[in-house]
């Protein structure tokens, strides 16, 4: 790394990984958060992807131009854009941060660094964060880790933002990093194939400002439901388990599916996800209120009575 730094800076052999796209009004901020770390990364990798915006011209003017490589690739997605930095990466470890996320605990890496000293299976390492959404409430993400965690993966990502996590490189090359055909979950089968070879640990603190905008599952129709069915049968694949138990993590991947099905009024693709899931479930899951819903739909192509039934309550 190149480019002034702070007198007696202490480095570690970390290289953070940014995927860019049409981040010009957050990335000063997100680079800033980086270079006020106490132990600061040796390399940082910003790799964006087709940004039409100004983000070549505002990181390249910036005062941290010489202290990060920058490299642009057509628009592939995050999952690419992160593989093609980490190609470029020469660091044992890795920590991800995105461009419109902040570190907001100067001592982050340095206190994530002390905790792999304690652990040497550690292979991922994430802390607590903060979630904004989108200005309208804001919620900690706190799930705690604590080694042999691969069962908990199958039933929901338990990585409180991938802007949290520090892993070891070696282990991702291994792997094959990120699966780019997936586009939905890509990060959940990544941590998950790194929970199979190693420990994974949370420091307890809230170290990420993590922005999300208020977003629906279902926003494309039953697409992102397609997704989760292919991002659990390659999960399923980890284990040997009773059939019973995959049927339960089932169930468990699919109820937001549901929910969201309900609130946006899409009775088509609540059977939808409710006839795949009976065919994996079983019949039981007529006795349950996704069974009494999907009834329901059946009979009135409609969720609105309920709706409104609901929003009195």
């Amino acid at each position: 790394m190149t480019g002034k730094v702070r007198d007696n800076a202490i480095f570690a052999d970390i290289a953070v990984v940014i995927p860019a796209y049409n981040c010009s009004q957050s990335i000063l901020k997100a680079l800033e958060s980086i270079f006020m770390q106490s132990t600061l990364p040796k390399e940082v990798i910003i790799v964006d992807d087709g940004s039409q915006d100004d983000t070549q011209g505002v990181v390249e003017g910036s005062e941290y131009a010489s202290r990060v490589t920058y490299v642009k690739q057509t628009n592939a997605g995050p999952s690419k854009a992160r593989n093609n930095a980490i190609s470029l990466a020469t660091c044992e470890w890795l920590a991800f941060l995105d461009a419109d996320d902040l570190w907001v605990d100067k001592d982050k890496l340095r206190l994530q660094m002390e905790l792999i000293d304690k652990h040497p299976d550690a292979v991922l390492i994430d802390t607590y964060a903060s979630v904004d959404w989108h200005g309208q409430r804001e919620e900690t993400e706190s799930r705690q880790k604590d080694g042999d965690v691969l069962k908990q993966f199958l039933y929901s990502n338990i990585i409180n933002a991938t802007s949290s996590v520090l892993a070891k490189r070696e282990k991702i090359i291994e792997i094959g990093g990120f699966v780019d055909d997936l586009r939905f979950g890509e990060d959940r089968l990544l941590w998950a194939q790194l929970a199979k070879v190693g420990g994974v640990y949370t420091l307890p603190l809230v170290t990420v400002k993590k922005f999300n905008a208020i977003g629906n599952l279902t926003s494309k129709g039953d697409k992102n439901y397609h997704y989760r069915v292919d991002l659990v049968n390659r999960l399923l694949g980890f284990i040997d388990a009773p059939k019973s138990e995959l049927a339960d993590i089932w169930l468990t991947n699919v109820i937001d599916f549901f929910r969201l099905s309900f609130k946006a009024n899409d009775p088509a693709t609540y059977l939808l996800i409710f006839n795949d899931t009976l065919m994996r479930k079983g019949s039981r899951l007529w006795f349950t209120k996704y069974g009494a819903l999907a009834l329901y739909a059946k009979l009135f192509k409609s969720f609105n009575l309920l709706i409104s039934l609901n929003a009195k309550k």
